[in-house]
């Protein structure tokens, strides 16, 4: 890497908070170029060549122009910190249940909160809403909670991206998967007082 990486977003708090959570921990150098959408800065043909969606967060990394934030941590994870916050390949089981993880992050998890955030128009879309999310959270705590209430991490082998994406996301459901719900609590107390995570203003 011959100079920081540019990490385009509109604010701390958007998905670009994984990307800068783990680019804390790593220790790798990068540059916030923050985004005003009501200013159009999302829509300029310098931004759009980046990332012709006209989202955030988007990297570059040298040649690697990166979108998509599982994608980007996934990349970041391997490239710089491999076989520590990200599981080697040639550990293949340990390696799946990562991909898993970081998939079922934003493809089960976000997909599913992001409803909290859209379809809260009315009351009586935000009620069918908060319905589907309680109900939801009921399942993601089926395949959560079992794991961390034997170990402080989701995976075995300790800290992981995996845990950088889940944590990230978690809280848009705090109501229906942290409160009353030790697991989740005790999990999100440990994330959320790791050195990395505050510096990147992520919670």
């Amino acid at each position: 890497m011959t100079k920081p990486i540019d990490l385009y977003a509109m604010g701390w708090q958007d998905r670009s908070d994984r990307v800068r959570w783990l680019l804390e921990e790593m220790g790798v150098p990068y540059t916030n170029h923050w985004l005003k959408k009501s200013a159009g800065e999302m829509n300029t043909p310098e931004y759009r060549k980046l990332n012709p969606m006209g989202r955030v967060p988007t990297i570059v990394d040298g040649d690697i122009i990166l979108s998509e934030s599982a994608a980007v941590c996934m990349y970041l994870a391997d490239r710089y910190s491999y076989g520590t916050l990200a599981p080697k390949m040639e550990d293949v089981s340990l390696r799946a249940e990562y991909t898993k993880w970081m998939v079922f992050s934003v493809g089960t998890l976000e997909c599913v909160i992001a409803r909290m955030f859209t379809h809260v128009n009315t009351p009586e879309e935000t009620a069918v809403t908060h319905k589907f999310v309680k109900e939801q959270s009921e399942l993601f705590k089926l395949v959560l909670n079992p794991i961390l209430e034997k170990q402080d991490y989701i995976l075995q082998s300790g800290f992981s991206a995996a845990d950088i994406m889940l944590a990230a996301v978690i809280p848009g459901a705090q109501d229906y998967l942290v409160t009353n719900n030790p697991p989740i609590q005790k999990y999100m107390d440990r994330m959320m007082a790791r050195t990395a995570a505050i510096k990147a203003k992520v919670f």
